[in-house]
């Protein structure tokens, strides 16, 4: 059961991660900045791991 829930919660995780704030202020962009650099280093364990 682990086998499927564990991998499953991870992927529900990642795509609310991805979530971003709508409004394109000041404080918008500094979160955007970053949460880019912590996708790229999801990212670049997700590739070193393929």
């Amino acid at each position: 059961m682990e086998l499927i829930v564990i991998p499953f919660a991870f992927i529900l995780w990642f795509l609310a991660y991805e979530a971003k704030p709508i409004r394109k202020d000041e404080i918008g962009l500094i979160w955007e900045e970053e949460n880019v650099l912590k996708r790229l280093k999801i990212t670049n364990i997700f590739n070193e791991n393929n």
